[in-house]
């Protein structure tokens, strides 16, 4: 799951927050520092260390594409089989939600269509 020395800044992912779920910059800063305080500078982390409300929040974010989870089964010394349940940080969706977002500028019309119309008239000098 390593994105090659990837780690999520709080800016980033507040950023990312904000564009994608369109809370206020306040909140979107303080659920970016109740993730990052789970998470640190891992991507990964394992599902127990999560309170209840926290995990409530985690599977919102998985459901707007900012964190997955997977999981494993390990077998126990005593046969029975273990599932281990994973959080991750979704570093590509999270990097592309942080982008600025584009009302209607020049790189979304197109260079010419965002030229006022007094551009394409001659004037003789």
């Amino acid at each position: 799951m390593s994105h090659e020395n990837t780690v999520i800044s709080f800016d980033l992912l507040s950023r990312a927050i904000f564009n994608k779920m369109g809370v206020t910059k306040d909140i979107s800063d303080e659920i970016a520092l109740r993730v990052l305080n789970y998470f640190g500078y891992e991507e990964e982390i394992i599902d127990n260390v999560l309170d209840q409300d926290d995990r409530r929040m985690f599977y919102f974010l998985q459901d707007v594409e900012l964190l997955g989870t997977h999981w494993e089964e390990v077998i126990l010394p005593n046969g029975r089989m273990w599932r281990v349940f994973y959080w991750s940080l979704n570093v590509p969706k999270i990097k592309n939600f942080a982008r600025p977002q584009h009302d209607g500028t020049v790189a979304e019309m197109g260079l010419y269509d965002s030229l006022p119309e007094d551009v394409w008239s001659r004037q003789m000098a």
